[in-house]
C-alpha cells in the first residue's frame, strides 16, 4: 500500500513538472518571437518614457526599449514586482545596517515554485556610516517588469567613502543571479548577500542560505533575527569595518 501511494505520488509529481515545463517553455517562446516584431511592441508607452526625466538608480542607465503588451506573451499571467527595504538601518552592535530587497507576485506562471503570495527572490545588507535623511541620497532601488516574464532590479547603498552597486534578476525559468560590485552570486545558494566595508576600501561578503520561504510578509521579522546571530554581529562590527 506504502508503495503504491509512494508510487502515485512520484508519478503525479512527474506530470506537474512536465506541465509546468511545457507552460513555460510556451512562454518563453511566445515573448522571443513578439519581442521581435515592431507591430507587438507599445511605442506609445516609449512617448511616455522618453518625457520623463530619468534618475540614477543603480549601475545601469534606464535605457528607453519598445517592448511588447504582457498579455500578448501570457494572457492575465503578470502579477507584479516590487521592492522593499529598510533606509534608517538596523542597529547592529551600534552601527547600522540598511537593506533592500525584490520581490514578485505570485501567478500561474510561478505558482509551482511559489507557496505564499509572493517570493523575495533578493535581498542586500549593507553595513553603512552615512544615511541621507534629507534628500535620500544615501539608497536607492529599482525593478522593472518590461521584460515578462522575467524580472530584474539594481539599487545602490553609499558609505562615506564607498558605493555599492547591485543588481539581481530572476527569469521565469527559475534562474536568479545577483552581481554586487562585480562579484556574481548564484541564488539558488542562497537569496541573502550580507556586505560589510573595510576601512582599507575593500568589501567582506556573506551569502546566506534562507531556511524558509521569504515573502514581503516575514522578511524584516527574519533579517532582524539574522542580524543577531553572533557570527553576523561579528561579520559587520569586528574591528576591521567602518
Amino acid at each position: 500500500m506504502k508503495l503504491t501511494r509512494f508510487l502515485f505520488f512520484s508519478l503525479f509529481a512527474i506530470s506537474c513538472s512536465a506541465q509546468n515545463y511545457d507552460v513555460i517553455s510556451k512562454v518563453r517562446e511566445k515573448q522571443l518571437e513578439v519581442q521581435n516584431q515592431n507591430n507587438a511592441l507599445d511605442f506609445n508607452r516609449v512617448k511616455e518614457e522618453l518625457a520623463i526625466k530619468g534618475e540614477k538608480m543603480g549601475p545601469f542607465t534606464y535605457g528607453i526599449f519598445p517592448y511588447p503588451d504582457y498579455d500578448s506573451i501570457s494572457k492575465n499571467t503578470f502579477a507584479g514586482i516590487g521592492t522593499l527595504g529598510n533606509f534608517y538601518g538596523i542597529d547592529v552592535n551600534g552601527k547600522k545596517v540598511v537593506y533592500t530587497s525584490f520581490f514578485e507576485g505570485k501567478s500561474k506562471l510561478n505558482k509551482y515554485r511559489i507557496k505564499g503570495k509572493d517570493n523575495v527572490f533578493f535581498t542586500i545588507a549593507v553595513l553603512t556610516d552615512f544615511v541621507d535623511d534629507k534628500e535620500f541620497s544615501s539608497m536607492k532601488s529599482q525593478i522593472v517588469s518590461r521584460n515578462f516574464p522575467d524580472a530584474i532590479g539594481q539599487g545602490y547603498i553609499k558609505t562615506k567613502n564607498n558605493q555599492i552597486d547591485f543588481s539581481a534578476f530572476i527569469t521565469i525559468e527559475n534562474e536568479q543571479f545577483a552581481i554586487v560590485n562585480m562579484k556574481l552570486y548564484n541564488l539558488k545558494y542562497g537569496k541573502i548577500i550580507l556586505i560589510a566595508p573595510q576601512k582599507d576600501g575593500s568589501l567582506r561578503s556573506m551569502q546566506i542560505q534562507e531556511n524558509q520561504d521569504l515573502t514581503t510578509e516575514n522578511l524584516k521579522k527574519y533579517l532582524e533575527q539574522l542580524l543577531h546571530i553572533p557570527e553576523i554581529i561579528d561579520f559587520y562590527s569586528n574591528s576591521n569595518t567602518i
